[in-house]
């Protein structure tokens, strides 16, 4: 019922630049509601819609060529992919597919996820899903193109695309991490910076009490033969259950140096933000997954919401 034009209905009505204003607050917190979500170039013709815990989700399918996303940034993504099931038998599916940054050297991306039991598609009544991969890349400032392609001869894989949440601000707290090597000394203008070494046969294991928020600074060792410019990859588990796969590029520091390791030049710090969002213990593992490399790691918890 319109009760503005309901005759014997006496409403005073709100002025016009009160009612102009409503609406732009409307509007802007509806934009605001969807601005996580990036969307393809071509969206329309790869949308598919799936319905996870009752709640419709957008995704977009990824098969015989691929999605080109515009990105501004500085920014930090994450991306959901699910695997499409054509059979309802099956625990597992491995897929994966690559993803490029403004034509710079594509990282290939590998999973293996069990079926979700809780995902439909209205649109594909009769598929089955797996359970999301997370995966997380920073893009940098400015306008990026962001091209995911898909490997030859693969099922169709749904993507979801967004912005990663805002990190946590407040005051940070060093955290120690289980380590049985001395921790590493990095020197920054006569300052000395104490890391742990984390390479792929050496994962690093931190406990928190939970709810708490883990800031992990990176530096990729730089050995003589690497480039300018390199890629690496962490992993994060939290209590055995995988978060995510985040995966950074940098360049050599011309300001830091390794104590006891000549020959090795740190690049830029990169970092990350995990968040611990259930009460109790947490055992969060850190993994490197590139082979023969080694990373400098940092944690800090950050103390406030």
């Amino acid at each position: 019922m319109n009760h503005f034009n309901t005759p014997g209905l006496r409403r005073k009505q709100a002025p016009v630049k009160q009612i102009s204003l409503t609406l732009m607050l409307l509007v802007l917190m509806t934009n605001l509601s969807f601005a996580r979500v990036i969307k393809p170039n071509d969206a329309q013709d790869r949308q598919d819609i799936l319905v996870v815990s009752g709640k419709r989700s957008s995704y977009y399918t990824l098969k015989d060529r691929s999605l080109v996303y515009a990105v501004k940034g500085p920014e930090r993504l994450k991306i959901y992919s699910r695997a499409v099931m054509f059979k309802k038998t099956g625990g597992t599916q491995s897929y994966g597919f690559e993803f490029q940054i403004n034509g710079t050297q594509p990282l290939q991306v590998n999973h293996k996820q069990s079926r979700s039991k809780g995902v439909k598609s209205p649109q594909h009544p009769n598929h089955y899903f797996t359970k999301p991969a997370k995966d997380y890349i920073n893009i940098p400032a400015g306008v990026n193109e962001l091209i995911i392609r898909p490997q030859k001869h693969t099922d169709p894989i749904l993507l979801r695309v967004l912005k990663d949440r805002q990190t946590p601000r407040g005051r940070k707290r060093r955290v120690d991490a289980l380590s049985e090597e001395a921790p590493v000394i990095l020197i920054l203008n006569s300052r000395r910076l104490s890391y742990y070494a984390l390479r792929e046969a050496q994962p690093l294991f931190v406990n928190l009490e939970g709810p708490a928020n883990l800031e992990i600074t990176s530096r990729l060792a730089f050995d003589p033969q690497m480039g300018l410019e390199e890629d690496y990859r962490l992993q994060i588990l939290d209590n055995g259950k995988l978060v995510g796969t985040y995966y950074f590029t940098t360049n050599r520091s011309d300001q830091t140096t390794v104590e006891s390791q000549q020959s090795v030049v740190p690049g830029k710090w990169r970092s990350c933000t995990v968040q611990l969002a259930d009460q109790g213990l947490h055992e969060v593992k850190l993994r490197l997954l590139d082979e023969d490399r080694q990373v400098f790691i940092k944690l800090k918890q950050i103390l406030g919401k």
